[in-house]
């Protein structure tokens, strides 16, 4: 089975959180949001400030600039005592294996927040977290990954198209 790879545009974007952030807040409302720094960063704070809640970013990755040099996802930026005893969101852009997820979710509960759900913009693969927005079985290139990840150049580069 070939799959493409699925393009997501600023509007999609907008529209995607939208639709997450709205099911977040009617079944989870969450207090604080913890988000995987990378593309989870981006999502996370879009989603905050739909909602009007705070962000606070995590770091745990198998990459060190953009290169692989791990097997297993590592933390490296730690999240903190701030968010004992509320309800978090554990918030990335996509999830595949569902590692970066389950490693950050330890280290989360450490702090014993009172509740915690996981959420991704896209889901594929095996791990399930509690809310996604979209499911996608092939790649998925984000607005900001592709044309350098600004939206200014990407809207350059629609200009000349024209």
């Amino acid at each position: 089975m070939l799959v493409e790879t699925r393009k997501i545009d600023w509007p999609e974007y907008g529209r995607l959180c939208k639709l997450l952030a709205g099911r977040l807040k009617s079944e989870f409302d969450p207090e604080e949001i913890i988000a995987i720094a990378g593309g989870g960063t981006v999502v996370g704070a879009t989603i905050a400030s739909i909602l009007k809640i705070d962000l606070f970013p995590i770091k745990i990755s198998m990459k060190v600039s953009e290169q692989v040099v791990r097997k297993q996802p590592k933390l490296t930026i730690p999240p903190t005592a701030h968010i004992e005893q509320k309800r978090v969101l554990l918030i990335d852009d996509r999830s595949l294996t569902g590692q970066s997820m389950r490693e950050a979710l330890k280290e989360v509960e450490k702090f014993h927040p009172t509740n915690v759900a996981t959420a991704v913009l896209f889901r594929g693969g095996e791990y399930q977290p509690d809310y996604y927005a979209i499911f996608s079985f092939g790649a998925v290139v984000f607005p900001w990954e592709e044309n350098g990840g600004s939206p200014e150049k990407a809207d350059e580069e629609e200009i000349l198209k024209k």
